[in-house]
Formats: C-alpha cells, sequence, structure tokens
C-alpha cells in the first residue's frame, strides 16, 4: 500500500468518489469498490452505495457528485489557462486532501 494511505486508508476512498465524479474510475476499481461495501456499510454504519456511504461518512449531501464536476471543470480550465494540465490522478489527491486532514497535523 502506497504511503500516503498508511493509518488512513479512507483517503482512497475519497479519491475513488471524486473519480467515479467525474468519470474516471477503472472498472477494476469499480468492481472492488462494490464488492467492499457491506463491509463499508457495517463500519461507517451507514446503508448505500459505495458512493452513498463514503459521501454520508463525510456529511456530504447527495448532490456531491456535482459538486465535485464542477471542481473538476474549473481547475481543469484554471490549469489550461496557466499552459498545463491536471490529470485526474492529481485532481482526486487535491480533493482528497482539501477535505481531510493530516493526523500528524
Amino acid at each position: 500500500m502506497n504511503e500516503r494511505y498508511t493509518n488512513r486508508p479512507f483517503l482512497r476512498l475519497i479519491e475513488c468518489l471524486a473519480l467515479d465524479a467525474i468519470g474516471e474510475l477503472d472498472d477494476e476499481q469499480r468492481a472492488t469498490l462494490e464488492q467492499m461495501t457491506p463491509e463499508l456499510s457495517k463500519l461507517c454504519e451507514i446503508d448505500g452505495t459505495w458512493q452513498q456511504i463514503i459521501a454520508g461518512q463525510m456529511q456530504w449531501g447527495p448532490d456531491i457528485g456535482d459538486a465535485i464536476r464542477e471542481v473538476w471543470e474549473r481547475n481543469t480550465q484554471i490549469a489550461k489557462e496557466l499552459g498545463t494540465t491536471l490529470s485526474v490522478e492529481e485532481f482526486a489527491t487535491l480533493f482528497a486532501d482539501a477535505n481531510t486532514s493530516d493526523p500528524k497535523e
């Protein structure tokens, strides 16, 4: 496992939610998350899809997917104006970081 996720496995779930919202979550990751849904539901004590469970755990509303897409579109436009590109993985990482705190801080 990537060191980034040591003691913070939920961080990757937030990244996957962001990737899913912008249509960039790969089929293998999606299948894994769908298989994990019953266990995730038990751990978080939230019923629903894996997306609903993650959003619920973060106390986000049902429109979080739309909000993520808006942020993605805005940030890709900013990157373009700056003469660079923003990869989907970079975006997911930045989104997760912006919405969590590092336990070391």
